[in-house]
């Protein structure tokens, strides 16, 4: 699991943890205690439980920044990253099972995925009638990993997270 994905998954799982154990305290306060002293123990823990829903909403809001510092990291472009046995294949037609193992093998390199969707929306483009490009046509652009994507994986993650953390309580 990528690292930020699964920093958020922490962040989540620990505050989760923490709420169901600030719940048990509150309980056993009420039973143990009269309830003057027992809404004070009550408060007491719910204090300490923002403490840590703030955290975990910070962790997460961490995470999600350092995932989308990475996307862009991994989406720059950079000759170095070309793979010239790859580009030698690009000048063929390749089948949308060739084209596939090629995003497979690529999908960690931003410059070859950038290459790849260019190479995805050209030939698309002259398999199609004008007005008709978009989706049609035989390579599936979607497959490709993007920096958009990316981001946008990131903070839809993140924006569920936080939603749970603020449902949980």
């Amino acid at each position: 699991m990528n690292t930020y994905i699964q920093a958020m998954k922490t962040a989540l799982t620990n505050y989760h943890n923490a709420a169901k154990e600030a719940e048990a305290k509150a309980e056993q306060a009420r039973k143990t205690y009269q309830p003057d002293v027992a809404a004070e123990q009550v408060k007491k823990i719910d204090a300490d439980l923002l403490v840590k829903k703030r955290e975990a909403i910070d962790a997460i809001t961490d995470a999600k920044d350092k995932g989308i510092e990475a996307a862009k990291r991994w989406g720059a472009l950079d000759g170095s990253k070309i793979n010239d046995g790859d580009m030698k294949l690009l000048k063929f037609d390749l089948s949308p099972e060739q084209f596939e193992a090629m995003v497979d093998r690529n999908r960690n390199n931003g410059t070859m995925c950038f290459i790849l969707g260019q190479y995805a929306e050209k030939h698309n483009r002259e398999e199609t009638t004008p007005g008709e490009y978009g989706l049609t046509g035989r390579l599936n652009p979607l497959i490709i990993p993007t920096v958009e994507n990316k981001v946008n994986a990131y903070t839809k993650l993140a924006e569920s997270a936080i939603g749970t953390i603020e449902n949980i309580g």
